[in-house]
């Protein structure tokens, strides 16, 4: 299996850059060198400036000068407190929003054509003359710009102070546009917010009728609700409340009066259907059933005493006999009179009940009608109360807006006014001129000094690595073949040329960094495209397959047909269809008739599969092709042109970085071997391709 390598190990370093020893540059220039250059040229340096600093010290002085005036205004919201209570239109707190908008309004076009108005256009379009021309409706437009260029407005640090400056070519006329353009924006600012105020009061003018019309409204529906109730009702819920409470007691009474009269009904009744009129003596009373007991007790006595002496029949007794009879028919005749007496009692009191619980329950009907509609009437009268209140709170505040109204200032003051400027502030011959001088100077001297610089490109493997600290493999010769295939050939028919044995090298340096390795996977890079991935990468399968290892060259720029299209080769599926899995990894290999190695590559561009290319689905594809050959040579993309050559290289047991002799810019290969160093990419080393003569 592949063995893992250290930091140090993959990067290459080379060990005298470890030891801090630094290889000496053989383009860097000596200092001693540079100043007999400069001395050599300065009297071209110091011509060249001086003549510079002398034209553009006429030019500037024939310019027209600028006088510049500058007025200054502070944001101040403290102001007296007048109304003790909360303002209708809220002051706001400086802060550096509030500050930028205030900016904003000192430059828009607004408050410019107030201002030019106010001082008359004919005086202003004195800074533009050649706007007179323009038509009437885009003159001041035209006119507000070529203020604005003119005028400067700014914070000053650490303060809530804002400057205005105007530049004019008339002295008077910047004094007098920067102050009316600081005393308009004030006043627009004091009558913006009476004006914010001065609405408020309107819509709380409008909303006070509106509400006027409910409250006379809510006020006039409860009256009239009262009065409906009483008429409908004939009185109110507490008169309904009273008459319930003294007709409940009433039907107690009736009740208890009822109870009574059925119990003796029933007692008497009980007593007749049980006894003789006598027994019902005791039950009920009156003076007559007195009067006819008493009598019953005297005729008894005296029948008693005859029956002491006579029998029955005896003319006395039996007198006496009748007597007693006929009393106890009177007695039984004013029982059964009684009885009728009490049942009519009783008739009344169950009347009289019955009439007071429907009595009762009328006005419990009426009670509830009542209440009900007390319940209406009382939120009608709060509905009213709260209108009511509403309209008087609106009332209040309509007061205090329109005293506010009057108490407005603005939120800031003048705090500097402009004064006549009597100096121009522009332009400045002599600062220009000095200006010109020193940059025609420095350009003079760096023109000079660019001449000597070293170049920007790799000339020699020594330059590689003390730049990059990674060990150069090999350096190939310039063959300068027509075609890949050209290429190839030479490799076969020629194999101990200069690039053969260079290649050869190669080979040995790739396969010998483990020989226990089963198989091997190794991309080759390059900064920007051209400078000869392919071909080393398809030269690398062909040694490979002559040390007698199985090889395969697998294009991963998906971008292009690359390899397929140069040497004609022609596929039913490619590796992005493979990574697609539209197929197997087997069917998209080809295999070339006059090559001793396999390919893998792209049958058409696949620009949507290179954008979502990713590790996780690369990963799996290498890994089969490295279970099917020896070793596996990946051509990513340039590395500095296209994202997935990142994924590309973190799918690779190692990296070939090819960097073109004398074109290949040193930043260029710095980026793309800091890149890979970022992503961790173990990097086998630098081949310096395209290198003129036997280098």
């Amino acid at each position: 299996m592949n063995t893992a390598f250290t930091r140090s190990e993959q990067m290459r370093i080379d060990p005298a850059l470890r030891a801090g020893q630094k290889p000496r540059d053989p383009d860097a220039i000596e200092l001693r060198g540079l100043l007999r250059v400069f001395v050599k040229r300065w009297k071209l340096i110091f011509g060249t400036a001086i003549v510079a600093a002398i034209a553009i010290y006429i030019a500037v002085s024939q310019a027209t000068p600028i006088y510049s005036a500058q007025a200054k205004v502070l944001l101040d919201p403290g102001s007296a407190q007048i109304l003790t209570g909360d303002e209708v239109l809220q002051t706001r707190e400086p802060s550096q929003q509030v500050i930028n908008g205030e900016l904003a309004i000192l430059r828009s076009n607004l408050l410019i054509e107030d201002v030019i108005q106010q001082l008359g256009i004919d005086r202003v379009q004195a800074i533009a003359p050649d706007l007179a021309d323009l038509p009437a409706d885009q003159q001041m437009d035209a006119l507000v710009w070529a203020v604005r260029e003119r005028l400067a407005v700014y914070a000053e640090n650490e303060s809530y102070v804002i400057a205005l400056a105007f530049q004019s070519a008339d002295p008077s006329l910047a004094r007098d546009f920067t102050n009316t353009l600081a005393d308009r924006y004030l006043s627009r600012q004091t009558e913006t917010r009476r004006e914010t105020i001065r609405q408020a009061a309107i819509w709380l003018e409008e909303r006070l009728k509106i509400l006027a019309t409910e409250v006379a409204t809510s006020e006039e529906q409860v009256a009239q609700m009262r009065t409906d109730s009483l008429i409908a009702n004939g009185g109110t819920l507490d008169n309904a409340s009273q008459q319930i409470a003294r007709l409940n007691n009433q039907l107690v009474v009736a009740q208890a009066e009822r109870a009574t009269a059925e119990a003796q009904v029933r007692q008497l009744e009980q007593a007749l259907n049980e006894g003789e009129a006598l027994d019902v003596v005791g039950v009920v009373t009156s003076p007559a059933l007195e009067d006819l007991q008493t009598q019953a007790v005297e005729l008894r006595q005296q029948d008693a005493s005859w029956a002491q002496s006579v029998e029955a029949d005896h003319p006395r007794r039996a007198a006496i006999l009748r007597e007693l009879d006929q009393v106890d028919r009177e007695m039984s005749a004013e029982v059964r009179r009684i009885l009728q007496k009490l049942r009519g009692e009783y008739e009344v009191a169950r009347l009289s009940e019955q009439s007071l619980s429907e009595t009762i329950m009328r006005m419990e009907e009426r009670v509830v009608a009542i209440s009900r509609g007390e319940i209406s009437l009382r939120q009608l009268e709060r509905d009213a109360a709260t209108a009511r209140q509403t309209y008087e709170a609106l009332l209040s505040r309509l007061t205090d807006t329109r005293t506010q109204e009057r108490l407005q200032t603005s939120e800031a003051k003048l705090i500097e006014r402009a004064t006549l400027p009597v100096t121009p502030t522009a332009p400045r011959p002599k600062l220009m001129a000095a200006l010109a001088g020193s940059v025609v100077f420095a350009i003079a001297a760096m023109g000079v000094f660019l001449t000597e610089m070293t170049a920007t490109t790799f000339r020699s493997a020594r330059e590689v690595r003390s730049e990059t600290g990674l060990p150069v493999l090999v350096s190939l010769p310039d063959g300068r073949w027509p075609s890949l295939r050209a290429c190839l050939d030479e490799l076969r028919d020629n194999p101990h040329a200069p690039f053969s044995e260079a290649m050869r090298k190669l080979r040995t340096i790739l396969m010998m960094r483990d020989e226990y390795a089963i198989s091997t996977c190794a991309v080759v890079l390059s900064s920007t495209p051209g400078e000869g991935r392919t071909t080393v990468a398809m030269a690398l399968a062909d040694m490979a397959v002559r040390a007698g290892r199985s090889a395969i060259v697998v294009d991963c720029d998906l971008r292009d047909m690359g390899v397929g299209a140069q040497m004609g080769w022609g596929t039913d599926y490619d590796l992005a269809d493979v990574i697609a899995g539209h197929c197997p990894v087997e069917d998209a290999i080809f295999q070339p008739a006059d090559r001793g190695f396999d390919v893998l590559v792209n049958a058409i561009p696949h620009p949507d599969v290179a954008e979502e290319l990713t590790s996780m689905a690369l990963k799996p594809v290498i890994e089969q092709l490295k279970t099917l050959y020896e070793v596996v040579i990946l051509e990513g993309p340039a590395l500095l042109a296209a994202a997935d050559s990142i994924i590309v290289a973190k799918a690779a047991d190692s990296c070939i970085y090819v960097v073109e002799h004398d074109r290949t810019d040193r930043s260029a290969v710095q980026d793309g071997l800091g890149l890979l160093h970022e992503m961790q990419v173990p990097i086998e080393g630098v081949v310096l391709n395209k290198v003129p003569g036997s280098a």
